[in-house]
């Protein structure tokens, strides 16, 4: 029976719900979702304490968020503040007044596990091997470098969007930053970075970003630039992407920056302090390029609730499209595991002994999800496919390799296929064009040596020669359905891979 766990998360700048569902074997998926900007870090006096009426002022909300767990039936709960609670002097009068407020059970994490919750979801769902992760809150920075999937260094900087706002962005006219007010935060951020060595000692990797301001950033930046895929997570920006804010959005009066297409009303004062940060600690640090990662904090919590002892999963590709396939999907797991087989082998075959990890990893995410649009219409499954892999967020494959595995689970040369070409061509690369048709019409091909989803043809060994594959094939018993469908899709084979096609039968040895 499926369980639900209920991650909360008490930030500086606005309080989270997310709520899982959980199968026996261990997949998940999110079912529901609750966001209500706090901005705690305000709430802070001059003392350093936050009062009992800060907490009463948040107190509904939080019993609001419990009752949404009782009616979903979660029945493990993890309540986690970060920064304004934990860098309050009276942080635990905070959550003794929190418990008698609401009957919530709260925990302070500190910096370092702030950081290492936000690795976990980077490296859970990412196929980065090596980065530098930037986590702007609204009270705290947090910075953690990994190399081979393996976090080295965290270090957690009490400032973020809002408290250096409050801090830096208090004499700002009109929501219009000068230079000079600019450069003292600059000056502040840099300052605070030179006792931590391994910052500029790493240069050259990525950044990845978690939190609203980079997420933000990369929402302006699609709708600027007409993005054909509206998916925030895996998004890559340039250097001259955020350079491009950087000189324009300090500079604009508040209410006109409000109506910046992609920025959200109740972060338009703070996305100039985060961005500040985001730069200057870039800048210092060498970094290549600005990644996105949807998941952070809660997943990481999540994962350290669920998994204690092993909570970095070993590939993230396979443990998304597990998470897919778990849940109410109709296609059979033995079919689609057979499917990527045959694919594989004869990819193998026709790459003359070379392997390509991304084609391989295409060839998977396709051929295990090529039927996931069933769910919705089976008569017009490969369509809601291709909608639901590049919707997903799955998890390990960038925007290009997941417009790529769309394209490849619904091949379609003659129409879907050109049209979906064009309208991700701003994603896509030249040489992409060729290998969708490779792979798409590989794919087919073996999909069609299981029509029938019933394991009819029992082993396959391909062979080439003389321009042309041969298939040898042995089956239980006349496979109709498979020699039909073989028919069907031979034509775009021989033409995507300019071989011709032909396959034998025989009786299975194994019947």
């Amino acid at each position: 029976m499926n369980s639900k766990i209920g991650i909360m998360d008490i930030g500086s700048n606005s309080i989270r719900l997310v709520i899982y569902e959980m199968t026996e074997t261990g997949a998940y998926r999110i079912v529901q979702e609750c966001k209500e900007a706090a901005r705690l870090s305000e709430k802070v006096g001059a003392n350093g304490r936050m009062e009992r009426e800060a907490i009463r002022s948040i107190a509904p909300l939080l019993r609001q968020f419990m009752a949404v767990c009782h009616m979903h039936g979660v029945v493990r709960m993890r309540a986690a503040a970060t920064a304004a609670i934990r860098n309050a002097t009276n942080s635990d009068e905070i959550v003794q007044w929190i418990a008698e407020e609401t009957n919530l059970t709260l925990e302070i994490l500190s910096g370092e596990q702030e950081g290492y919750a936000g690795f976990l979801g980077v490296v859970n769902t990412m196929n980065v091997s090596d980065g530098i992760i930037i986590d702007i809150g609204g009270g705290s920075t947090e910075i953690t470098l990994f190399r081979d999937r393996k976090r080295l260094h965290t270090v957690s900087f009490p400032f973020g969007a809002v408290n250096m706002n409050w801090r830096f962005g208090r004499k700002v006219k009109n929501g219009e930053w000068s230079p000079q007010q600019i450069e003292e935060m600059e000056s502040f951020v840099r300052s605070s970075l030179q006792n931590h060595d391994w910052i500029f000692s790493n240069p050259g990797l990525p950044f990845i970003g978690l939190g609203g301001t980079l997420r933000t950033l990369a929402k302006i930046n699609q709708k600027r630039q007409d993005y054909s895929l509206p998916v925030t997570h895996h998004y890559e920006m340039t250097i001259e992407d955020v350079d491009y804010f950087y000189g324009s959005l300090p500079h604009l009066p508040y209410e006109k920056r409000k109506k910046t297409a992609g920025l959200s009303k109740d972060r338009a004062d703070i996305i100039v302090p985060g961005l500040i940060i985001l730069k200057t600690i870039f800048e210092a640090a060498q970094g290549s390029a600005y990644l996105v990662s949807g998941a952070g904090l809660r997943d990481g919590l999540f994962h350290e609730l669920v998994n204690a002892e092993q909570p970095v999963v070993a590939n993230p590709l396979i443990t998304s499209i597990r998470n897919i396939l778990s849940f109410a999907v109709p296609v059979s797991e033995a079919h689609v595991k057979r499917v990527n087989e045959y694919a594989v082998r004869l990819y193998d075959t026709l790459a003359n002994g070379t392997s390509a990890a991304m084609d391989k990893r295409l060839l998977l995410t396709a051929a295990t999800l090529y039927k996931t649009g069933a769910a919705l219409n089976y008569y017009h499954f490969r369509q809601n496919s291709v909608f639901w892999i590049l919707h997903a967020g799955i998890g390990g494959l960038s925007h290009r390799e997941t417009v790529l595995a769309a394209l490849i689970a619904d091949y379609h040369p003659k129409n879907r296929t050109p049209r979906l070409l064009r309208t991700h061509a701003d994603i896509l690369e030249p040489s992409d064009e060729e290998r969708v048709h490779r792979l798409g019409s590989l794919l087919q091909l073996a999909i069609g040596m299981d029509r029938s989803e019933s394991g009819m043809i029992t082993s396959i060994d391909p062979s080439t020669g003389d321009d042309a594959l041969h298939l040898r094939l042995e089956s239980k018993s006349e496979p109709i359905l498979e020699q039909r469908e073989l028919e069907s899709v031979a034509k775009d084979f021989q033409k995507a891979w300019n071989l011709t096609l032909s396959w034998s039968i025989l009786p299975s040895s194994n019947f």
